[in-house]
């Protein structure tokens, strides 16, 4: 976007797809694609999603992308496209917009693909208008629809702040008990599809938020927790070494023995061994309460 831009459409329509299967494309234009009643797939860099009545998704410029309607579930859309252009003409640009409110910012200059975002209640309205302005289009309602384009914008923008700030507060408390499931039973045999259960959520899923917020995998994270266990094992109690793997929840000692090496570079009997050297000398992983 350079500096004098302002947002103008190239491409706006209803439609009532009974059956569809668009070819992958891309193209420079934003796309902004509601869904009135019905629903549809839309697949974006070889991820399918789907959309239902009152979900829109808003997909960035030069992103490939295709919508799909299954002949049983009919789909009616809205959608708009639109460019960033240098006109004089306009009161403002979208750098003075964005300059004037932080999460209309965030929205535009984001690494994202795409988000989808449910109708809160105005963003029908917004673009409904915005459509009819359009195809009325002359010099006297220039004007109008530059404050449409603005009210859709900010309020898209507003949203995707407010589902953002809903997620992550979601995913603390998913975190939240994931950490607290790891830390009260590190001792059993813990395996990504359990704790997914717990939450209910898809592994994989569970597996992209918490390497986000912890910038560490699941495993990496459970194998840290069994190993600071057993750190402390070997150098404050007698428990034979032969028996720490199973209180950390590790099946075999052998295993243990070559995962603790791996971890700390010593063998589980050398740890012990020097075992008053470590203390104090090693940051212990903070007991999750």
């Amino acid at each position: 976007m350079k500096e004098n831009t302002f947002p103008e459409a190239v491409y706006y329509y209803f439609k009532e797809w009974q059956e569809y299967n668009m070819e992958i494309h891309k193209h420079k234009a934003i796309e902004i694609m509601y869904v009135i009643k019905g629903k549809c797939t839309i697949e974006i860099n070889n991820t399918k999603v789907e959309l239902r009545k009152q979900q829109y998704i808003f997909i960035y410029g030069n992103v490939p992308h295709r919508l799909i309607v299954e002949k049983k579930n009919p789909c009616r859309m809205l959608n708009v496209e639109f460019e960033w252009k240098e006109n004089m003409k306009h009161f403002t640009s979208i750098h003075n917009l964005m300059h004037h409110d932080q999460s209309l910012k965030e929205m535009l200059t984001a690494s994202e693909d795409y988000f989808i975002l449910k109708d809160s209640g105005h963003i029908y309205g917004h673009l409904s208008s915005l459509v009819l302005e359009l195809d009325l289009q002359n010099s006297d309602n220039r004007l109008q629809i530059d404050i449409l384009f603005i009210q859709l914008l900010l309020s898209v923008a507003k949203s995707r702040k407010e589902q953002m700030q809903q997620i992550g507060q979601s995913n603390e408390w998913i975190i939240h008990q994931v950490l607290t499931y790891i830390h009260e039973n590190y001792d059993y045999e813990i395996r990504t599809c359990d704790l997914a259960n717990l939450v209910h959520l898809h592994p994989s899923y569970l597996h992209r938020i918490f390497k986000k917020m912890m910038k560490i995998t699941i495993n990496e994270y459970l194998t840290k927790v069994r190993m600071e266990k057993a750190k402390m094992l070997l150098t404050k109690t007698d428990i034979p070494v032969t028996e720490i793997a199973n209180y950390v929840g590790i099946n075999t000692s052998q295993y243990f023995s070559n995962l603790f090496k791996i971890y700390t570079t010593f063998t589980p009997s050398q740890y012990r061994k020097e075992g008053q050297n470590f203390i104090g000398e090693d940051n212990k992983l903070e007991s999750h309460g």
